[in-house]
């Protein structure tokens, strides 16, 4: 093998690598050449492995909250009264369905999956040509990285549909592919995660892509098949209860404290199946959910020395949907007056204004933007986000961990496989009622029958922040429908909307892209 270079450096304590995804822009300088004497040790083997996992970083509470949330029926990131995130409308275009290839969410959304799939390409090829460990070893992490990258492409499969399926690595300068249809991707992403999914580590592994994870995402993509237009040879929606089974089958268990899958300890869940580590030392990629979602003054009651950004807040009809002795309601949403931890006083906005988190969202008259009927809204509207504890210390970076699957969505995800395959209501119900059961720590708000309307309500209570909003509004023939309706901003409509546009950039980088149907195409 011929001796190649490769550039390294360490960032924060973590080895980071940096590799060329062809298809896609990358910000950062290209490295195109790998070494055939790297790595020289175990220890470095896993910081590289280390920076696969920490690509998931970038999914939440980054680009994918807003791209699922905010077009689905959850939150909105509306314009605060003196311009704040307007950011030249893209919040707007997510909420109204206007999007472009240009939308900065959608731009970086591309660019973080795709440059995250070349970083599981280049190290799958580490791996293959490294003697530092064991083949055994090797057969093991092999399959967490490509489980990694599996769950990337599942994204892009479900955000893009129609991607370039590039699966080795692919030095700079090669010939740049073309888009594959969204049947192809789907077929080959479930023939990969089948493959895998035995090599994969046992449910004990935290924060890794063990067989917990593959099987739950199988379940997802059959159960999203029919959604997303493709087809598959055997019974989707049988085989996702199938899947789901296998999942519900492992050592996980439903947390009988609900509150304790969101904490600042909640690595110590025994409901997280795919989870994504962070902490309060963490210098980028951080969980900055504080920042994103409380106004610039609610760390004066929370506690914190954190200088919040005012964005993201639930859409007032979402909030409607809960009971307000359900204890997802007040463990999910800061809602109503927030007073002064010093003083014991009502906090005061710079406008002068009570800071009180109202379930409305008001546009304000005379403050549209560009002829649409968007407008701002005062600083402290909205239900902010609080499902993950805020630390009374808190300044930089939040420690809670984010689980990308956990247990109650796969009871869900079992309930609607099982009506949507011939099953009656009754057996479904079992399901939904457990979720519900731990939620309200009795029995009492069991459903005993469930259909498809009652199935989503569920996941909309129990999902709530969590990335999951717009892939269920579409697969439940939602999609479209806004949960703000006061705001008089009606979406835009047409089937092609279920996919967003290739990013412009992409395109830029690789001519060979063609754009979703639907959409202008490049020039």
């Amino acid at each position: 093998m011929n001796k190649k270079t490769i550039i390294l450096s360490v960032l924060s304590g973590i080895l980071w690598m940096a590799v060329s995804f062809s298809c896609t822009n990358l910000d950062e300088e290209i490295y195109d050449q790998l070494a055939g004497d790297f790595p020289e040790t175990e220890k470095q083997l896993n910081a590289v492995i280390g920076d696969v996992y920490n690509s998931l970083r970038t999914y939440w509470p980054g680009n994918y909250l807003y791209l699922s949330e905010c077009a689905g029926s959850m939150a909105v990131t509306p314009t605060r009264l003196g311009g704040d995130w307007y950011d030249g409308g893209q919040y707007r275009e997510l909420f109204m369905h206007t999007w472009t290839a240009q939308t900065s969410q959608v731009k970086t959304g591309w660019s973080n999956a795709s440059n995250s799939i070349g970083k599981c390409n280049a190290t799958l090829y580490i791996i293959e040509q490294t003697d530092v460990v064991s083949d055994d070893a090797k057969k093991i992490l092999t399959a967490e990285v490509r489980g990694v990258r599996a769950f990337w492409y599942y994204t892009m499969l479900d955000y893009f549909g129609n991607v370039p399926l590039v699966t080795e690595y692919v030095p700079a300068g090669k010939t740049l592919p073309t888009n594959s249809s969204r049947q192809v991707v789907f077929d080959w992403l479930v023939e990969e995660v089948k493959e895998i999914a035995p090599s994969c580590p046992d449910a004990s592994a935290y924060a890794r892509f063990t067989k917990g994870a593959a099987y739950t995402l199988l379940a997802k993509l059959l159960l999203n098949a029919e959604a997303w237009g493709v087809t598959y040879g055997g019974d989707a929606y049988k085989e996702a209860s199938d899947y789901c089974d296998l999942v519900l089958g492992m050592d996980y268990i439903l947390e009988p404290v609900w509150k304790d899958n969101f904490s600042l300890t909640n690595h110590n869940s025994r409901e997280a199946i795919f989870a994504v580590a962070f902490s309060k030392t963490d210098t980028e990629n951080q969980n900055q959910m504080m920042n994103r979602t409380l106004h610039y003054k609610d760390q004066l009651s929370l506690g914190g020395n954190f200088s919040a950004w005012n964005g993201i807040c639930a859409q007032p009809e979402y909030v409607e949907l809960f009971d307000v002795e359900d204890p997802r309601y007040a463990g999910s949403f800061l809602i109503g007056k927030q007073y002064d931890r010093a003083t014991g006083k009502v906090i005061i906005t710079d406008h002068g204004l009570e800071l009180n988190h109202t379930v409305a969202v008001t546009m304000l008259p005379n403050t549209e933007y560009d002829g649409t009927p968007w407008g701002a809204v005062n600083q402290h509207d909205g239900a902010r986000c609080l499902k993950w504890p805020y630390a009374q210390d808190l300044v930089n970076a939040m420690e809670n961990d984010f689980h990308i699957f956990r247990l109650a969505d796969v009871y869900l995800m079992k309930a609607e496989a099982v009506l949507r395959s011939g099953g009656g209501g009754a057996d479904a119900a079992k399901w939904v009622d457990d979720v519900r059961a731990r939620a309200y720590g009795n029995r009492d708000h069991d459903y005993k029958t469930v259909d498809l309307a009652k199935i989503l309500l569920e996941r909309r209570l129990e999902l709530a922040w969590e990335g999951s909003s717009r892939q269920d509004d579409i697969r439940f023939g939602e999609f479209g429908k806004t949960m703000w309706k006061a705001s008089n901003c009606e979406r835009a409509t047409g089937e092609h909307l279920k996919l967003y546009p290739i990013s412009q950039d992409a395109w830029q980088t690789n001519p060979n892209l063609v754009q979703n149907q639907g959409y202008p195409k490049f020039q």
